[in-house]
C-alpha cells in the first residue's frame, strides 16, 4: 500500500521530526507493509467480570525533537477490577478500535484521534498468579505470559488526600525501579495501575523516583462489566525478548521499521534513508532486561 507523504503528515510528523537523520523534504513516498501483521482482531471473549473501574492519567518518556530529544507522552488508563481478573489498558486506544471497527472505511479519520498505548495487562489470567501482556510493535503483535510480581512493599506512615480517600505512602522496588505508591485502604481492593498491586487497598498513585513514569487516579466508580480478552494470531514470546523489541522500536521508531521492512521510504534524490539515529536514549519501565 502505497501513501504519499501528505497523506501521512499529520500521523507520521511527529516520528520524522524525532529522527535527526531524516530529511522530510526528499521523501517522496511511503509504502507501509503489512502483508505479515498480525494486528487483526480473531475473536473477542470474556473472561471474567470487574465490579470496580479506575481511570488514571498516565505519564511516560517518549521520542521528541532535537530540541527536547525526551518528552512526556499522556496517555488515559482504565482498570477493570474487583474480580479474579484485572484488565488495564488504554481508553484512547480503546475508543480509536472501536471507530475503526465501527467504520473501516473511514480508518483514516479514526487514525487522526488521539493516540494511546496498545499494551494490555491481563492479571489473574489465564489463571490465578499469572498475568498475560498483549502489545503491538510496529505492526507486529506479541503477547507473553508471567507470574504476577510478588512486591516487597514498605509501608509508611505519611499521608495524602486523592479524590477525597485517605491514602497512605508505600515503597517498593520492581523491575530495576523504584516507586512510591499511595494506596486507600478504603477501598480493599488489592490491585493497582499496571503491575503494581498487592497492598491492602488501591493504588491511587504511583510514581518512579526518576519522575518519568506515573500513574494518578482521576475518576473511579462501582459498575458491573465483562472483562474482554482480545484475540490475535499473537507471537508468543517472553518478557525480557518482548522487552528488548519495544526498547529498540521506542528508541528507533523510523529505523526500526525500515529495518524490519514495514516501511519503505522512497526519496527524491534517490538516496536510502538512514536507519540510525543519534538522539538520547530511555529506558523501559522494566529496565531488568539486556538490550
Amino acid at each position: 500500500m502505497k501513501i504519499t507523504l501528505t497523506t501521512l503528515a499529520a500521523l507520521l510528523a511527529a516520528t520524522f521530526t524525532a529522527h535527526a537523520q531524516f530529511d522530510v523534504n526528499n521523501i517522496k513516498s511511503i509504502t507501509v507493509v503489512k502483508n505479515n501483521s498480525n494486528s487483526a482482531v480473531t475473536e473477542t471473549r470474556e473472561i471474567g467480570r470487574s465490579s470496580l473501574e479506575c481511570v488514571y492519567k498516565s505519564l511516560s518518556p517518549e521520542r521528541g525533537t532535537e530540541e527536547e530529544p525526551i518528552r512526556m507522552r499522556e496517555d488515559r488508563m482504565i482498570l477493570q477490577t474487583g474480580g479474579g481478573v484485572s484488565k488495564f489498558y488504554s481508553y484512547y486506544n480503546f475508543a480509536k478500535d472501536s471507530l475503526m471497527k465501527a467504520d473501516p472505511a473511514n480508518a483514516m479519520n479514526a487514525m487522526k484521534h488521539k493516540d494511546g498505548t496498545s499494551a494490555c495487562l491481563y492479571t489473574g489470567y489465564p489463571e490465578a498468579g499469572r498475568l498475560t501482556l498483549t502489545d503491538g510493535v510496529g505492526s507486529t503483535y506479541y503477547m507473553y505470559e508471567d507470574a504476577v510480581p510478588r512486591i516487597e512493599w514498605t509501608i509508611g506512615d505519611q499521608t495524602r488526600e486523592i479524590l477525597g480517600y485517605e491514602c497512605r505512602r508505600a515503597d517498593c522496588t520492581l523491575y530495576g525501579r523504584r516507586f512510591t505508591a499511595w494506596f486507600a485502604e478504603e477501598i480493599p481492593v488489592a490491585s493497582g495501575p499496571w503491575k503494581l498491586q498487592g497492598l491492602p487497598g488501591l493504588v491511587m498513585a504511583a510514581s518512579d523516583d526518576e519522575g518519568l513514569y506515573s500513574f494518578e487516579i482521576i475518576g473511579l466508580r462501582n459498575v458491573e462489566r465483562p472483562i474482554d480478552y482480545t484475540g490475535r494470531k499473537y507471537i508468543e514470546t517472553s518478557r525480557q525478548k518482548y522487552l528488548q523489541q519495544l526498547h529498540r522500536f521506542k528508541n528507533n521508531p523510523m529505523g526500526y521499521l525500515i529495518q524490519s521492512n514495514e516501511m519503505i521510504i522512497e526519496t527524491r534524490d534517490g538516496s536510502k534513508p538512514s536507519t540510525e539515529s543519534d538522539m538520547e536514549e530511555f529506558l523501559m519501565i522494566e529496565t531488568d532486561y539486556k538490550h
